[in-house]
C-alpha cells in the first residue's frame, strides 16, 4: 500500500474521533427548542368594488304646496285690530269680511251724524210755506243735481276697467307663451346660446308687461270705485233736491234747510266710507294662506296682514337664500315628493326664481303634479346640479389622500398595491374616478 494514502486515511480517522468527543462541554445541557404559539389571524379589512354608474350632485331643499296665484291684503289706514274672522286654511268667498279695525269711535260718530241728518230733515219739514222764488230755486237745484248725476253716469270708466282686464289676460297669456318658448329653448341644447338668451329676455319682458298691466288694472279699478261713490253722492244730491223741492212747494221758507240736509248727508257718507276702509273683505274666492295678526295687534296702513290665494293651481313655493337660488335655473328638471313619502315622487321643474336680491317676491317656485295634496303640505325637492353618466366611482371612504397625493390601495394577487387616482365630481356618497383603476378592481378600506 502506498504510504501516502495510508497517512491520509489515518488523519481522516483521527479527525472523526475528535469530532465525536468535542461536542458540548462535560456537564452542559442542551438548550430547549422553542415551540411557536399560534396567533389569531388579523381581521379582514373592508373592501370596495370599483363600479360603473352615475354620479350626481343633488341640491335638496323643501317647500310648501301652496296656490300659485296669491294676493297680499292690507288695510288702507292704520289702527288696532278689533276682530279676525279667518285663520290659515279657511275657504272664503269674494266679499266676505276677513277682519276689521277698532272702529267704535267711528260707529259712534256715524250714529251722531245720522241723528243730525234726521234733525235737518225734521227742521226742513217744519219750515214755513216757501215763496215762489224758493220753489224755483229748488227746481233749479234739482235740475242741476239730476244733470250732475247724468253726467257722472255717462262718464263711467267701466270701458277702461274692462280694457285693463283684457290687457292683464293678454299679458298673462304672453307670459305663458314666453315661458313655453323658453322651456322649449332649454330642451334643445343644440340651439345656440343666443336663442336661449333671447327667449329668456322675452320672458322677462313679458313678466314686466304683466306687472304693468296689473298695475293699470288696479288703478282703473280704483277709479271705477271712486266713480261709483261719486254716482252715489250725486244720487243722494238728487234725493235731497227732490225733498227740498217738495218742502218748498209745501211752503217751507228756510233756504238753508236743504243745504243743512245735504251737509248732514255728506257727513254720513264720509263716515261710512271711513268705516269701509277700516274693514278688510275677500277680493276673490279662495283660501287663506297666511294670517299675521290677532285682535289687539297694531296694523299699519298698506302692510300685508292676510294672504289669500286661488285654490288651483298649486305649486311648490320655497324661500331660499339668494345664493342657493342662484344655483338653480328656470326649466331645471328634478324630483318632488311629499316629505317621507317616496311613493309620491313625481318629476318637477323650476318655474320661477327671484330675478334679483331686490325682487319683491323672493320665493322659488317649482311646478309639479301632486294632485290631492292639501295646501301647506311640506314637499321635498331634489334638483340635479351636475351629472356624470356611466363613470367609474367609489365611496368617499375608499379614497385616501396624503399631502398632495390622492390614491387607493388595490387588492391584487401579489398583495396590496397603492395606486394614484384622478377624481372628478364628488358627492356625499360617490366619488367619480377619472383614471387610475378599472371597473371590477377591489379597493381596500383605510
Amino acid at each position: 500500500m502506498n504510504y501516502r494514502v495510508t497517512g491520509l486515511i489515518l488523519l481522516l480517522v483521527m479527525a472523526l474521533l475528535a469530532s465525536c468527543q468535542g461536542g458540548a462541554p462535560e456537564g452542559a445541557q442542551a438548550e430547549p427548542t422553542s415551540t411557536p404559539i399560534p396567533t389569531a389571524p388579523a381581521a379582514a379589512r373592508p373592501t370596495y368594488l370599483v363600479q360603473r354608474g352615475d354620479v350626481q350632485e343633488i341640491f335638496e331643499f323643501t317647500g310648501r304646496w301652496q296656490p300659485r296665484d296669491q294676493l297680499p291684503l292690507s288695510f288702507e289706514v292704520s289702527g288696532t285690530i278689533r276682530q279676525v274672522n279667518v285663520q290659515r286654511g279657511d275657504t272664503v268667498t269674494a266679499g266676505e269680511l276677513l277682519a276689521d279695525l277698532q272702529i267704535t269711535s267711528l260707529e259712534e260718530q256715524l250714529a251722531s251724524a245720522q241723528l243730525s241728518l234726521e234733525t235737518a230733515l225734521a227742521n226742513l219739514n217744519a219750515g214755513e210755506t216757501g215763496t215762489l222764488d224758493s220753489v224755483t230755486n229748488a227746481q233749479i237745484n234739482l235740475a242741476n243735481a239730476r244733470l250732475e248725476l247724468e253726467n257722472s253716469r255717462n262718464s263711467s270708466p267701466w270701458p277702461q276697467l274692462e280694457q285693463a282686464n283684457l290687457q292683464v289676460e293678454s299679458a298673462q297669456q304672453n307670459v305663458e307663451n314666453a315661458q313655453r318658448t323658453y322651456d322649449d329653448a332649454l330642451s334643445h341644447p343644440e340651439q345656440p346660446a343666443s336663442t336661449v338668451d333671447n327667449a329668456y329676455e322675452q320672458l322677462l319682458s313679458a313678466r314686466n308687461n304683466l306687472a304693468s298691466a296689473q298695475a293699470s288694472y288696479y288703478s282703473s279699478a280704483q277709479s271705477f270705485n271712486s266713480h261709483q261713490t261719486t254716482i252715489a253722492r250725486n244720487e243722494n244730491a238728487v234725493i235731497a233736491s227732490e225733498i227740498a223741492l217738495d218742502q218748498a212747494r209745501s211752503g217751507a221758507s228756510d233756504p238753508s234747510g236743504a243745504q243743512n240736509v245735504r251737509q248732514a248727508q255728506l257727513n254720513v257718507e264720509q263716515i261710512e266710507a271711513e268705516i269701509a276702509r277700516s274693514s278688510l273683505y275677500a277680493p276673490i274666492d279662495g283660501e287663506i294662506l297666511e294670517v299675521t295678526i290677532v285682535p289687539g295687534d297694531a296694523a299699519q296702513a298698506y302692510v300685508t296682514i292676510i294672504t289669500i290665494g286661488r285654490s288651483e293651481p298649486k305649486e311648490v313655493i320655497a324661500s331660499l337664500a339668494i345664493g342657493d337660488a342662484n344655483r338653480l335655473s328656470v326649466g331645471m328638471i328634478g324630483v318632488c315628493q311629499v316629505t317621507n313619502q317616496p311613493a309620491t315622487a313625481v318629476q318637477c321643474a323650476v318655474r320661477r326664481l327671484p330675478l334679483t336680491a331686490q325682487d319683491a317676491d323672493q320665493t322659488t317656485r317649482v311646478a309639479a303634479s301632486l294632485e290631492g295634496q292639501p295646501s301647506g303640505q311640506l314637499i321635498e325637492v331634489d334638483m340635479p346640479l351636475q351629472v356624470r353618466e356611466s363613470v367609474l366611482w367609489l365611496p368617499p371612504a375608499a379614497v385616501r389622500t396624503f399631502q398632495n397625493r390622492t390614491f387607493v390601495v388595490l387588492q391584487t394577487a401579489d398583495g396590496e398595491r397603492a395606486v394614484d387616482v384622478e377624481i372628478g365630481l364628488q358627492t356625499d356618497d360617490r366619488v367619480e374616478i377619472v383614471s387610475g383603476v378599472n371597473a371590477g378592481d377591489v379597493v381596500i378600506a383605510p
